[in-house]
């Protein structure tokens, strides 16, 4: 009876354990599933940018609005704007928070799309993924410009949003990066104007025409 007993107990351990294993591989395997579905993500957005600059008949001013839609569809456009405000955000109320979303929107594409335009086309190779856990993941790339001897790196800060959908929240670019770039740019103008984020809206959207 007592042998049993202990085999049962022996047996539901086993069980236990085996489920356990199981879980723990398969979230293993999830999470490089994962890491490397960002890694293409980030790889096909950096193809597309690349084809456009790539494209012989297109003209600079046609480049520019096409590259400006990648970056719109894919950077998390809510969290740069309210982190580029830095302690500034507080200040930031229901009436003006829609103005000051769409002028980050029109600046920040408008910048990394002419950013990019001056380069020719080239390719893009995933160096590294590295997982920060809830804060994304970021990737690291390198691209080989046309006619260009050294290639440039590009650092992609990934976000999952709350639909669980990739976005782009930061990107360095030669060591820098462009966001926290931004963030003091902006917190700096809005230091020496009271605070005032309409006066940083309407700066912007003159900066954007």
């Amino acid at each position: 009876m007592i042998f049993m007993r202990v085999k049962m107990i022996r047996n539901k351990i086993l069980i236990n354990t085996s489920i356990l294993v199981f879980t723990l591989f398969f979230n293993f395997n999830s999470l490089f599933a994962n890491d490397d579905e960002t890694s293409l993500w980030v790889e096909n957005i950096g193809k597309n940018a690349l084809s456009i600059l790539g494209e012989q008949n297109i003209a600079n001013d046609k480049k520019e609005i096409l590259l400006e839609e990648i970056f719109i569809k894919n950077l998390d456009i809510r969290r740069i704007s309210l982190f580029v405000l830095g302690p500034y955000r507080k200040g930031l109320d229901k009436e003006s928070s829609e103005k000051f979303f769409q002028s980050i929107e029109d600046f920040i594409s408008e910048v990394y799309a002419k950013r990019l335009l001056s380069y020719p086309s080239g390719n893009i190779q995933i160096i590294k993924n590295e997982n920060k856990g809830k804060r994304g993941n970021i990737i690291y790339s390198s691209i080989q410009f046309n006619d260009r001897p050294k290639p440039i790196f590009i650092d992609w800060w990934v976000i999952k949003n709350k639909s669980g959908i990739n976005k782009v929240f930061d990107m360095r670019i030669s060591g820098i990066w462009m966001a926290q770039e931004q963030r003091s740019t902006f917190t700096s103008f809005l230091s020496k104007n009271d605070g005032d984020i309409n006066k940083l809206i309407e700066r912007l959207n003159v900066q954007s025409r």
